[in-house]
């Protein structure tokens, strides 16, 4: 609620901020769900800047919370009208069974998001990295310690500043937020569709059955603090948002909002980087009449807000200008990675995505046929599936989009290509699953989508189809939380008032380098929450650059 409020009252902000400044479009507000996403990524380009200074830490909670209580007292009036603009002025049976869908769907995530993380990249360094960033600001070479904690998501940066403090360590609810506006969508496309039929039945659809397979997809991660289940909600959010407004309709306050959040979809997750061509197409088909710094000025402003703290970041931690692609390497600072150790790192990537026989260490060398029948044995089922309909989709949209004469159809033929491309480079870079589900279940889905297709979401009674399936599914799925609630009614209890976090392992301290102890685990590879610094092993080499961890770490080979 503190997060939803806080950068609610940051979209208004900037959206009153666009206006003031003649941006064409920024005078309509759109609905809370965007000025959230709006203030989000806004709020995250501040937190990159602050952390190269200072970590995030309880005074960095105080300053930026009176920072957005100064926004909203400014923009109250206009905040509360955004607000008030999408609650029902009448109460008819579509707004209450809106409602009650809604509530089922926020509490059945929040059971999801309550439980113990089982991600395993959270213990192996993610809860280190959000102590560090709690702790220290951006310390140089903090991947000489570990290579992973150079990698550079910004999704840490507001989950530490929004994390809660429980009796049993630091809670980090944030994980399944942007699930909760992806279902504040669909639910607001559902009810305008029981309200009255729709021109365009995929506006219904598209959102619902996309909620319904992310969710699928990683419910049992919505606990976890990877960026993997963030990036995937954001980024079928940005392609919803994408065909709602295709680029010779869109304003050019929408056409901002979708560089912006493309750009912050890149700062989470680097897999995510094929969706900038969104906004690309966006700009190239504006007005003819937009002036060249129009068009091209404010999308390249906004982009750079967000990439280029992003890029100091991580030359900060890791020494390269993108981390961890070591053939990108423009300084010559001396707490930079060595060069071997950085391609061991993007080597790992790629071998485990590909599930490959080979040392995950070893640079890639087997060809298609040779990693393929590893990586398709355990994507049998509804990965598979999805992975087949995405790649083969061209087939389909060929005949779907022969002639896609009107903008509404450029929009939505648009979006599937942006789609399909990320689904072939995803395929080509690291095919694991969870780093392209974004892109992979939008290309899937999005060709078998028509205006008049599923016609229930048309009229009559079977306008009600949509919420039904909905209300089934969600239904279906709270035998979970209720089955949790009759054999261990405390435990569920406890979840109800904070999340239940992992346990913090027991450690050893190996002395590394004089002034250097480096934790490590008694049993396995995962820290988890231990004391700082910990790793799953004591690299040799290891040193401090001064005095104290916060003056960085460096490598002697």
């Amino acid at each position: 609620m503190v997060a939803a409020l806080g950068t609610t009252a940051l979209g208004v902000g900037a959206w009153r901020l666009a206006g003031r400044l003649g941006v064409r479009g920024a005078g309509q507000l759109p609905a809370p769900e965007w000025l959230s996403l709006t203030g989000g990524a806004l709020l995250t380009a501040a937190l990159q800047l602050y952390s190269l200074a200072a970590p995030i830490d309880a005074r960095a909670q105080l300053l930026f919370g009176l920072g957005l209580a100064v926004v909203l007292l400014l923009n109250r009036r206009a905040w509360w009208q955004a607000v008030r603009r999408s609650w029902p002025a009448r109460w008819s049976s579509a707004e209450r069974l809106g409602a009650v869908l809604l509530l089922l769907l926020l509490g059945w995530l929040l059971t999801f998001a309550a439980q113990a993380p089982t991600n395993y990249d959270v213990g192996l360094y993610q809860l280190q990295t959000l102590q560090w960033t709690e702790q220290f600001a951006a310390v140089p070479g903090l991947g000489n310690l570990h290579g992973r904690l150079a990698f550079n998501s910004s999704l840490y940066l507001p989950l530490a500043l929004f994390r809660a403090t429980t009796p049993v360590g630091p809670a980090y609810a944030l994980s399944a937020y942007s699930y909760a506006l992806l279902a504040v969508a669909a639910v607001r496309a559902l009810v305008a569709g029981l309200r009255a039929p729709q021109p365009d039945a995929r506006r219904v659809w598209a959102p619902l059955l996309l909620l319904l397979l992310l969710v699928y997809s990683f419910q049992v991660w919505l606990s976890s603090v990877t960026s993997d289940c963030t990036t995937a909600a954001l980024l079928v959010l940005l392609f919803y948002y994408f065909a709602q407004h295709p680029p010779l309709r869109a304003t050019e306050a929408q056409r901002l909002l979708l560089t912006l959040l493309a750009a912050w979809a890149v700062t989470l997750k680097l897999s995510a980087a094929p969706v900038l061509l969104l906004p690309l197409y966006a700009a190239r088909a504006a007005p003819e009449s937009l002036r060249f710094g129009r068009r091209w000025g404010g999308p390249l402003a906004l982009g750079l807000l967000l990439a280029l703290p992003w890029l100091t970041r991580n030359v900060v931690l890791s020494g390269y200008l993108i981390y961890p692609l070591p053939a990108i390497d423009l300084f010559d600072v001396d707490w930079k990675l060595p060069l071997a150790y950085a391609r061991m790192e993007h080597n790992m990537i790629v071998n485990l995505a590909r599930n490959s026989a080979e040392s995950p260490y070893a640079a890639p060398h087997q060809t298609l046929w040779q990693w393929w029948p590893n990586w398709w044995a355990p994507m049998v089922g509804f990965p598979g599936a999805v992975v087949v309909a995405a790649l083969a989709s061209p087939l389909v949209a060929a005949w779907r989009w022969r002639r896609p004469r009107t903008a509404a159809e450029q929009g939505w033929a648009g979006g599937w290509l942006v789609a399909w491309v990320g689904s072939v480079f995803w395929f080509v870079a690291a095919p694991d699953y969870r780093f392209g589900a974004g892109f992979l279940l939008v290309a899937a889905l999005w060709p078998w989508l028509g205006p008049r297709w599923p016609g229930p979401a048309q009229a009559g009674r079977l306008r009600y189809l949509p919420g039904l399936l909905l209300l089934l599914w969600v239904l279906h799925n709270l035998r979970g939380p209720l089955y949790q609630l009759r054999h261990n009614p405390a435990r569920f209890a406890r979840r109800l008032v904070w999340p239940e976090l992992p346990a913090v392992p027991a450690t050893v301290a190996v002395p590394v380098a004089p002034g250097l102890l480096v934790r490590v685990p008694r049993e396995g590879f995962q820290c988890w929450g231990a004391p700082l610094p910990c790793a799953h092993c004591a690299e040799a080499g290891l040193r401090l650059r001064g005095r104290t961890l916060g003056e960085g770490l460096r490598r002697t080979e």
